[in-house]
C-alpha cells in the first residue's frame, strides 16, 4: 500500500498548482458531467446508425451497456458490504478539490460505471467505444487528483467495470431473448 500512497500523492499532489487544470479536473470529478456524457453517447448510438443493422447492433450495444452497468453496481456493492477502505482525506492530508464522500474508497464506483460503459460499448462499436473509454479514464484520474480515490481504488473500479463487459458479452446468448424483446418493443413504440 505504500507504492498506492505514492501515487497517490504524486497525483493529488499537483491538485491547487495549476488553475486551469484544477478547473478542468473539477468538471470531470463530479458524478454528473461524465456519466451524463456518457449517457448521451448512448442516446446517440440507440437512435443512430445510417442502415438498419448498424442501428440494431447499436441498440445491442447499449443494452448490453445497461446490464453490465447494472452488474459493475451489484458487484461494488457487495465489495461494500465486505471490506471499507476510508477516503484519502480521512487519513491524509490531500488537496481536496470535490466534497467528502462517505462511503468506500474501494472499489471505485465511478470506475466501474466508466469502464462497464465503455467495454460494452466498445465490444461492439470500437470507435465509440473508445471515446467512452477516454471519458471513463479522465473519470478515473480526476478521482485521484481531486482526493476522494487512491489509483487502487480505481483500478479495481475499472477491472470490474472491464470484466463485467466480457462477461456480459459472454453471455450474449441468454441474454438474446430479453434484447430482442426490448428492441421490439421500442421499435413498436416508435422508441427504435
Amino acid at each position: 500500500m505504500a507504492l498506492d500512497l505514492e501515487l497517490f500523492r504524486l497525483v493529488n499532489g499537483i491538485a491547487g498548482r495549476i488553475p486551469l487544470l484544477d478547473a478542468l479536473m473539477r468538471l470531470l470529478v463530479n458524478e454528473y458531467f461524465v456519466p451524463m456524457t456518457m449517457s448521451l453517447v448512448l442516446f446517440a448510438l440507440w437512435f443512430g446508425g445510417t442502415a438498419p443493422q448498424e442501428r440494431e447492433r447499436h441498440q445491442r450495444a447499449v443494452i448490453y451497456a445497461t446490464v453490465t452497468l447494472l452488474l459493475a453496481n451489484i458487484l461494488v456493492k457487495l465489495c461494500n458490504l465486505f471490506y471499507f477502505r476510508p477516503r484519502p482525506f480521512a487519513t491524509h492530508t490531500v488537496n481536496l478539490l470535490f466534497y467528502q464522500p462517505t462511503d468506500s474508497s474501494f472499489p471505485s464506483n465511478p470506475a466501474a460505471v466508466g469502464f462497464s460503459l465503455a467495454t460494452a460499448v466498445w465490444l461492439s462499436d470500437r470507435r465509440w467505444g473508445t471515446v467512452l473509454y477516454a471519458l471513463a479514464v479522465l473519470f478515473a484520474f480526476a478521482r485521484v487528483y481531486c482526493g476522494v480515490h487512491y489509483p487502487t481504488d480505481v483500478i479495481a473500479g475499472a477491472f470490474i467495470g472491464i470484466a463485467c463487459g466480457f462477461l456480459i458479452k459472454k453471455c450474449h446468448k441468454i441474454l438474446e431473448p430479453i434484447v430482442k424483446l426490448v428492441i421490439a418493443t421500442g421499435r413498436r413504440l416508435f422508441l427504435a
